[in-house]
Formats: structure tokens, sequence, C-alpha cells
């Protein structure tokens, strides 16, 4: 093999290993910085919303306290048996229903104005005893990102070359 083939390959090799791995791999998404969906809720007339608060089998969760917050406060209150808890006097805008450790966002809009399609009622699904455990299983093998597959490759492609390059057999 050629000095100036091993003095490329090992130039190859510098670079691979003083970029940083972030630049094969990419970051992931962190769900602090991901943006929540809005959901378009249209009031009634007295500016009212209700909803109905479930558990993860589609049973209604009594007693249990939801907070709405608006730019002009935050408002309470508590599910009836049936798991129906009403707001009144609201204006349009975003806001934010939070139930327990779960927040949802809404963009309200008062009677007549919201877009096609908009929710008349809220329904949210909540158990605080229900954890779910795992990763993200988006990726394409064992949970790689194509980006990642790709610097592994980079750096496994350099392995291949090291030994190529220091491969003397022919006495050179």
């Amino acid at each position: 093999m050629h000095f100036y083939f091993k003095k490329q390959i090992a130039l190859l090799l510098a670079v691979l290993f003083v970029v940083p791995a972030n630049a094969f791999a990419g970051t992931a998404a962190s769900a602090d910085t991901e943006k929540p969906v809005l959901r378009n809720v249209e009031l009634g007339r007295d500016g009212s919303v209700s909803g109905r608060v479930l558990d993860i089998h589609g049973q209604p969760v009594a007693g249990t306290s939801v907070e709405m917050i608006t730019r002009s406060g935050k408002t309470t209150a508590v599910t009836d048996d049936e798991g129906v808890f009403r707001f009144t006097g609201l204006k349009g805008g975003t806001a934010v229903v939070r139930v327990n450790e779960a927040a949802y966002g809404a963009r309200l809009w008062t009677q007549g104005t919201a877009p096609p399609k908009s929710l008349k009622t809220f329904s949210v699904v909540n158990d605080p005893n229900y954890v779910v455990r795992g990763q993200n299983g988006d990726g394409m093998l064992f949970g790689l990102t194509p980006a990642q597959l790709l610097g592994l490759g980079l750096v496994a492609g350099g392995i291949v070359a090291i030994a190529i390059a220091a491969d003397d057999d022919n006495g050179s």
C-alpha cells in the first residue's frame, strides 16, 4: 500500500474522531422542547365549557380537581359522579386545562367564531396510578435514528480503514 494512501486514511480518521458525535448522530428531541398541540374549543353563550375526566378504561373519574388557566387567571372545578366538570365566564383565547400532572392546551373561541370541527367539550383521560415505561421506538434499529446509524457506519468504516492501512503483508 502506498504511503500517500495511508496518509489520506489517517487524515480521514483524525477528522472522524475530532468531529463531535452530535454532528453525525443528531440530538434527541426533548419533551420539554416540543410544542403542545392546541385543540380548538367553542364556548357556550355564557362563556361556558364543560368536559369529562375518564380513566384509561373509559370510566368516569369522580372528585378530581380540574384547573383552567387563562390570561385572566386560574379557576378550579371538581368533577361530579359522572366525571363531568364545567367552567363559566370564559373569554376567547388560549388556555391550559390541568388535571393532576397532565396539562392540555386549548384555543377557546366565542360562540359562532370557532373554526369548523371545533370541539364543544373537553375529554380528558387521567389515571394517577397508570405509568407507562419505555423508550422512544421511532428509530430504525435498536431505537437508533438514521443519522445515528450513519455515524456508526462512518466509525466502523474508519476502523476497517485502520486495519487495511496497518496491514503490511507485502513488506512495503
